[in-house]
């Protein structure tokens, strides 16, 4: 008699081995096609908070008069709290990229303000810090996406898109907090889907996990943590005072660190994103605003532009699309509607949270960048659409949105950072400024 269970484990496994390799081979992609490593206020805002951390143990980049400045001190990414200058970035990142720094300059004398110690470095970093976190993404993705669909075909090719035709693609291969966001909002999918499912019986190791994951998603991008507090009721359901009691201990230590890193920082436990008032000294750039973030558009424009235009997600990267079909879907009963409702609604408040506080499509950047953090839900929200079998007039359309998908998941590797450098922008809308 066949072992059914047995079975099941095989097809696990081989699945999650398909998922390996599709990351495998996008980091080798990334590798390949990457132009090289882009050394802008992103990076340098980072690096100035890495090389006054090591050198100088504080979080202020600004040095003395009579000490040579911090080499990266002069970025626009950067508030004055208390009268001295610090990165406007979240603290957890450059502390991450500290200790990689500190054991590296201890062991082989790298020196960042070297030039020929400064793009090893990046390349590193970038790869633990982005690179890799990108193929666990898509791994805990390809996990996730198994309790919800069950052929192997929708499968597979949701789990390629997700790798490869995403702006995903593009970012993993640059400095950035949105990627290891994203693979820690990944976490949580695969932990919800499974217990909305029924297909994960959850224990308090998944209750854990999904604590520490969304506190790291929020550490590392304070907004993406929408997604797994909308998504916990469906531990909650589960496990009741248990589940809530492990996700909160799991919670705890990444909010602790951010929360003592802030405070270290700025004297304060609020984000200085929260707080205008450190943006607008003399010097800053905020204080008078140019091209892309000196926009002033109205909400409706800039939200048609957001979600659908020239930086929309649904726009450069059609394949998204199949997302809010999928939610259509669920509402004739079709998949696990709760879950999908729950990820749309996510996805709204984080789209009109940006909408409300914004005004620049996240600065010189390719597409809506904040987005980043929804593809994963945007593309978990299908399955509905492959609840019955689908024929070739169905396939060649998602292919065609795939194939939109991917030219523009490889502009975006090219320059993920850069003005209106769109194709939207160059060949439909025109640029924004």
């Amino acid at each position: 008699m066949e072992d059914v269970s047995a079975r099941g484990g095989e097809g696990r496994a081989g699945r999650l081995a398909a998922a390996a390799v599709l990351a495998a081979l996008a980091l080798a992609a990334q590798f390949a096609l990457r132009p090289g490593i882009f050394a802008g206020e992103t990076v340098n805002s980072r690096l100035a908070t890495v090389y006054s951390l090591a050198h100088d143990h504080t979080w202020r980049i600004d040095r003395p008069p009579e000490a040579p400045p911090n080499p990266f001190g002069q970025t626009v990414d950067r508030v004055r709290v208390n009268g001295r200058i610090l990165s406007s970035k979240p603290p957890l990142l450059p502390m991450l990229m500290t200790a990689e720094y500190a054991v590296l300059r201890a062991a082989a004398g790298w020196d960042l303000a070297d030039p020929d110690t400064l793009r090893p470095f990046l390349v590193l970093v970038i790869f633990t810090l982005c690179q890799l976190p990108f193929a666990a993404a898509v791994v805990l993705f390809a996990a996730a996406l198994r309790f919800l669909v069950p052929g192997r075909g929708p499968w597979l090719f949701l789990v390629a898109a997700f790798t490869f035709a995403t702006p995903l693609f593009g970012y993993a291969s640059q400095l950035n907090n949105h990627v290891p966001a994203v693979a820690a909002l990944c976490a949580c999918f695969y932990v919800a889907a499974g217990a909305a499912t029924g297909g994960l019986t959850p224990s308090w190791p998944h209750f854990l996990l999904y604590g520490f994951c969304w506190g790291l998603a929020f550490a590392f991008d304070l907004p993406s943590a929408v997604f797994p507090a909308l998504l916990s009721p469906f531990l909650l359901l589960r496990g009741g005072v248990r589940a809530a009691f492990w996700m909160g201990a799991g919670l705890l230590p990444p909010l602790a660190a951010h929360f003592g890193m802030m405070f270290a920082a700025t004297g304060s436990l609020m984000p200085v994103q929260t707080r205008p008032e450190v943006y607008m000294f003399e010097e800053s750039l905020w204080r008078h605003p140019l091209g892309i973030d000196g926009l002033n558009e109205p909400r409706g424009v800039y939200l048609f532009h957001a979600v659908a235009g020239r930086f929309g997600v649904f726009s450069l990267f059609p394949v998204t699309l199949l997302g809010l079909c999928g939610a259509g879907a669920a509402l004739r009963g079709r998949g696990r509607p709760a879950f999908v409702w729950a990820c749309l609604a996510a996805f709204i408040v984080l789209t009109a949270y940006y909408v409300a506080s914004t005004n620049n499509y996240g600065g010189a950047s390719y597409g809506f960048r904040w987005h980043l953090c929804a593809v994963p839900a945007l593309l978990l929200m299908a399955p509905p659409l492959f609840a019955r079998p689908r024929g070739a007039l169905f396939w060649a359309a998602a292919a065609l949105l795939c194939a939109v998908s991917l030219y523009s998941s490889w502009e975006c590797l090219q320059a993920p950072w850069g003005v209106c450098h769109e194709w939207t922008c160059r060949w439909v809308f025109g640029p924004a400024v």
